[in-house]
C-alpha cells in the first residue's frame, strides 16, 4: 500500500476489504453475493455496519452540506423542458410532434453563511 502512495497510518489492509466489497455492489454485483465470498454470514449486518459504505450516500451528503454552508452566489444547473403535441386525424400539417429543450437555470443560492456571523 505504501508504494501505490496510500498512508497507511490512516488506511490500513482491512480498508481494501471495505473499498473492494462497496465496490462490488456499486457494479451490479448482489450484495448476498459479495457476502458470501468474503465467508460473512447473512444472518448479521457486519456488512451493512462495518464494511458497505455507498459513494451515491456521500454525495447526497454532501450536497445538503455545501447547501447549507455554501459561500456561492448561484448555482447553475441544466434543465429539460418538454412539449408534446397531439396529432389529429385529418390534418395535413403537424409541423412539431414533440420538442425537447435544455436550459441553463441559475438559482440563487445565500451568499454568506451563517457561521460567518459568529
Amino acid at each position: 500500500m505504501k508504494d501505490a502512495g496510500i498512508d497507511t497510518s490512516i488506511y490500513k489492509t482491512h480498508s481494501i476489504r471495505s473499498a473492494s466489497s462497496t465496490k462490488a455492489i456499486e457494479s451490479g454485483q448482489l450484495a448476498a453475493d459479495v457476502q458470501d465470498h468474503v465467508g460473512w454470514s447473512k444472518k448479521t449486518n457486519t456488512m451493512d455496519k462495518y464494511y458497505y459504505k455507498p459513494t451515491a450516500q456521500k454525495t447526497k451528503s454532501t450536497k445538503i452540506v455545501n447547501s447549507i454552508f455554501s459561500t456561492t452566489e448561484n448555482n447553475t444547473t441544466s434543465e429539460v423542458e418538454t412539449e408534446a403535441i397531439e396529432i389529429v386525424l385529418g390534418t395535413t400539417c403537424n409541423s412539431k410532434i414533440a420538442e425537447v429543450e435544455t436550459e441553463d437555470v441559475v438559482q440563487p443560492a445565500p451568499s454568506t453563511s451563517w457561521f460567518r456571523f459568529w
